[in-house]
């Protein structure tokens, strides 16, 4: 995760940067046709709550403070919870799918199981610091993550064993600084996201054609990269800006500048700072954008306005023309990175103040419509 204050995660008790500020993400290429658009894979499941269907319906747990679910405004939608069955993950910011395969990136190890029926378990690649994000790249059978702590990124093939294939440090001749997000489109080609400087990275593999994107005089701390129909979406967070990359090779790229934006920040509230967007996907005809909003950077103002919005086109985004659906989630939770898998999609989620940040991951659906 992350949080403004950089403090390293320690093993259930750490906590996420949320920023540059001293920043101590489930992930990108998030799988399915292989990126986010690995993020976008199909997957069927049973959720630890039944589902709700969002119309004016009151649902709320009080097992812990991840548990409270409320009416949203999204009559259309359906939500439940995901993962894990029973208890929660410890900092919790991406879910991946391959195949069967479920991977959970949490505290400082990625969490997996092999079927949507059976629990989690620890993978055996263990060398990580605050890692974000994983992709898995069909091409050459590796998975690459994010080892955000360690300023690296590693690949590795296989998750019940401990040995990694490669770490690297620097792409295209620059240094790697807490990378966050990564994901890999249909054609192979992995990208990877510089926060602090807003640097995008593509390449083939380590050491196999490396470029890079500076977008450093758009955007502030970035947190995230989604790939949307083979264009790729940089998520200017503390900007409050999302940037379609046209063509990586030739530079070129369109910023979209949010509504209400009041300062640069890499966390807040609607009412304070305007958006801090942490990731954005297109689902079901609309993009869905989450915020890094949470009582600590809320400054005593409704931290749960506006932390998940969805629009129907940039336009709207920049003139405000959104629907508020942050009641489909707990109050004063984070909403993390978003996942597409098949009909659904996922939110990887956290509590930024509670010990140890514990999260779950969401499933929200398109509800069906109720006969009379």
């Amino acid at each position: 995760m992350d949080e403004p204050t950089c403090q390293a995660r320690q093993s259930g008790v750490q906590r996420r940067d949320v920023g540059d500020v001293g920043e101590s993400r489930c992930g990108g290429g998030r799988e399915g046709t292989m990126c986010r658009a690995t993020r976008r894979a199909g997957c069927w499941s049973r959720g630890w709550v039944s589902s709700i269907i969002v119309s004016a319906i009151f649902f709320a747990e009080t097992v812990d403070p991840c548990d409270s679910l409320v009416a949203a405004e999204a009559v259309d939608l359906a939500v439940s919870g995901y993962a894990p069955t029973s208890g929660t993950f410890p900092g919790c910011t991406h879910i991946l799918f391959r195949g069967n395969q479920e991977i959970v990136t949490a505290g400082k190890r990625l969490h997996l199981r092999d079927d949507a029926q059976e629990e989690f378990r620890e993978s055996r690649v263990m060398m990580f610091e605050d890692p974000h994000a994983v992709a898995y790249n069909p091409h050459d059978g590796l998975y690459y993550a994010t080892d955000t702590g360690r300023h690296r990124l590693v690949s590795f093939r296989d998750l019940d064993q401990q040995r990694i294939e490669k770490a690297v440090d620097t792409l295209a001749d620059v240094k790697l600084d807490r990378p966050h997000d990564i994901v890999i489109d249909a054609d192979g080609w992995i990208y990877a996201l510089n926060p602090n400087r807003a640097r995008v990275f593509r390449f083939r593999g380590f050491g196999k054609s490396e470029s890079s994107l500076d977008l450093s005089q758009h955007l502030g701390y970035s947190r995230a990269l989604t790939i949307v129909e083979g264009k790729v979406y940089v998520v200017g967070s503390s900007a409050g800006k999302i940037v379609r990359i046209e063509d990586f090779s030739k530079q070129q790229f369109h910023v979209f500048t949010s509504f209400g934006k009041k300062r640069d920040t890499t966390a807040g509230s609607w009412s304070t700072t305007g958006l801090v967007p942490n990731d954005v996907e297109f689902y079901a005809g609309k993009w869905y954008v989450t915020s890094y909003f949470c009582p600590t950077y809320a400054q005593g103002t409704d931290c749960n306005e506006m932390k998940f919005i969805r629009f129907s086109s940039w336009q709207d985004f920049e003139t405000g023309q959104w629907e508020n659906i942050s009641n489909l989630l707990p109050r004063d939770i984070v909403p993390y990175y978003l996942t597409i898998r098949d009909d659904d999609l996922f939110v990887a989620t956290f509590s930024h103040e509670s010990e140890g940040q514990p999260g779950r991951v969401y499933r929200i659906s398109q509800s069906k419509k109720s006969t009379p």
